[in-house]
């Protein structure tokens, strides 16, 4: 599913009303339907003599709010208007609707000062529902005054809202506040969702998004090139590749991995435990010969290949005469995890990156490490996919961790196309780019997968999708949204608070399940 900005949004309906004669109107008139529509399937009882109040502004997004009042109307519903312009602000679409709206006997209350928002609070509290279609996607400035001080008031007040396409206050481009925002229970969304719906903080403000058709052309996204999407659970079942009833451990690929160091083995058992939950065949876990014993007896699917450490516990330049042999066989490497600040990892990855071309994810300390000479990450023949949190991006980049936590599209998108790797740049919504300039947003997971040892079991996933057969883009983008279902289908388990990488590792055979049931 395509995600757009706010301009490529207003780009689509242009395309649509100029190159295919589709009126606004119907445009306008389809989203109240819709948006009817599913108020009617959350809230059944409003048809009964309920009570909705509309929050309408006078661009396009106060249109669909004043078409909505007016097919709520039409349903037996009570509804009431409120606007903080007057009449004569309105203009095209919204002012028809006004119109109509008033002729079918509707009720419009002007705010203006204090006493018509005690007005509005008296009329809030009385509702079964709000819709708030304020301020849409065109939002240019801080929200202020009036208008501020009545969204502040229902967000205080306990009647759900649902919002007409985003909610006000929200930049539909990056998800930022603008100065307060409405939060509502359910975001209906036209044609296709917003990158501020999906990107923190906009996504606390959403509540549960439907994205609703509103006969838009079905090649718009494609047509105007919008290059970011995300996926849901069909979606992604549909492109998973069927295992063959006569496949063998070779038939599912082999990953190395290359992890682990004295106080860290648990980095290199969650990473190489996670690659054989991903499905692959066989794996491989390369790490400190001191270590081998203990991770051995830790894990019994996975094999051990002990490299020289010289008993301190961490991998050296010693290391790189075995690595040959190590990785003659292996379809994907995973290199990083735990491997800690002394390990000589930079050499290890300069040597790797000489002598062979296999596809690499690379996460934790090797790309602390190789952020000392990151120009080598281009200089690489094979497939790269790293997977940082903020704070290794922020290395990598030289930027601020704020920086990179307000604008992770951008700074995903930028390196991925300065070094020619595919960037998973890790957050409450990841985000996946490739060189080319396509860019995932993922939609799943949760605050319960903060914690330690969760982005280990993301590098094993993703090399395990790699070997195989995805692609290194497919294998990203699939590998974040299975890990963060895993990561739901624990939470619904165990709740967020005492949520460990284990019980993510432990849930991705669930996933992939239900996932194939799904594509059955």
């Amino acid at each position: 599913m395509y995600v757009t900005t706010p301009e490529e949004m207003r780009k689509i309906d242009n395309r649509a009303i100029e190159e295919f004669g589709i009126p606004g109107t119907v445009l306008m008139e389809n989203a109240a339907i819709r948006t009817v529509d599913v108020i009617q399937e959350q809230y059944p009882a409003l048809i009964d003599g309920g009570k909705v109040i509309v929050l309408a502004g006078c661009g396009n997004n106060g249109g669909d709010g004043l078409a909505i009042a007016r097919h709520l109307m039409l349903r037996g519903v009570k509804t009431q208007v409120f606007t903080f312009f007057a009449e004569d602000k309105f203009a095209g679409d919204a002012k028809l609707n006004l119109d109509i709206y008033k002729r079918l006997g509707g009720h419009i209350e002007l705010v203006t000062c204090e006493e018509d928002i005690k007005k509005l609070e008296q009329g809030i509290w009385q509702a079964n529902l709000v819709v708030d279609s304020i301020i849409g996607t065109g939002i240019a400035r801080d929200i202020e005054g009036l208008i501020y001080k009545s969204v502040d008031m229902v967000n205080k007040s306990s009647t759900p809202v649902v919002a007409v396409d985003i909610p006000s206050g929200i930049n539909g481009k990056d998800g930022k506040v603008m100065g307060i925002a409405i939060k509502s229970k359910h975001t209906v969304s036209f044609g296709y969702p917003k990158r501020g719906h999906i990107l923190y903080p906009g996504r606390e403000y959403t509540g549960r998004l439907h994205v609703v058709p509103i006969s838009l052309p079905k090649d718009s996204a494609q047509a105007i090139g919008v290059k970011a999407f995300t996926l849901d659970d069909g979606e992604l079942a549909q492109n998973l590749k069927e295992r063959p009833r006569q496949g063998h451990k070779g038939t599912f690929g082999k990953v190395g991995v290359i992890a682990g160091s004295l106080g860290m083995a648990g980095a290199a058992s969650l990473t190489s435990m996670a690659a054989l939950r991903g499905g692959v065949g066989l794996v491989t876990l390369a790490c400190p010969a001191s270590l081998v014993s203990i991770l051995q007896s830790k894990m019994t699917q996975v094999m051990c290949y002990p490299l020289q450490d010289k008993q301190q516990g961490y991998l050296t330049v010693d290391a790189i005469p075995a690595l040959k042999d190590f990785l003659r066989d292996k379809d994907v490497l995973a290199i990083g995890p735990g491997l800690g600040s002394k390990c000589d990892a930079l050499e290890i990855i300069r040597y790797i990156f000489r002598e062979f071309d296999i596809s690499i994810v690379m996460d934790a300390d090797a790309l602390n490490h190789i952020s000392k000479d990151k120009k080598l990450l281009s200089s690489y023949r094979g497939s790269i996919v790293i997977t940082p949190h903020p704070g290794e991006m922020a290395r990598l980049t030289g930027k601020s961790i704020d920086e990179i936590v307000v604008s992770p599209i951008e700074t995903a998108a930028a390196f991925a196309k300065e070094m020619g790797v595919i960037v998973l740049l890790k957050g409450a919504a990841s985000v996946v780019a490739h060189p080319e300039g396509s860019i995932y947003i993922n939609f799943s997971g949760n605050a319960g997968m903060g914690t330690g040892g969760s982005g280990d079991v993301l590098t094993g996933l993703v090399a395990a999708l790699i070997a195989q057969g995805y692609t290194p883009y497919e294998a990203a983008v699939y590998g974040c949204y299975i890990h963060g279902r895993a990561g739901d289908y624990a939470r619904d388990k165990w709740g967020e608070t005492g949520m460990v990488a284990g019980d993510i590792l432990n849930e991705l055979p669930l996933v992939f399940k239900d996932l194939f049931c799904l594509k059955e």
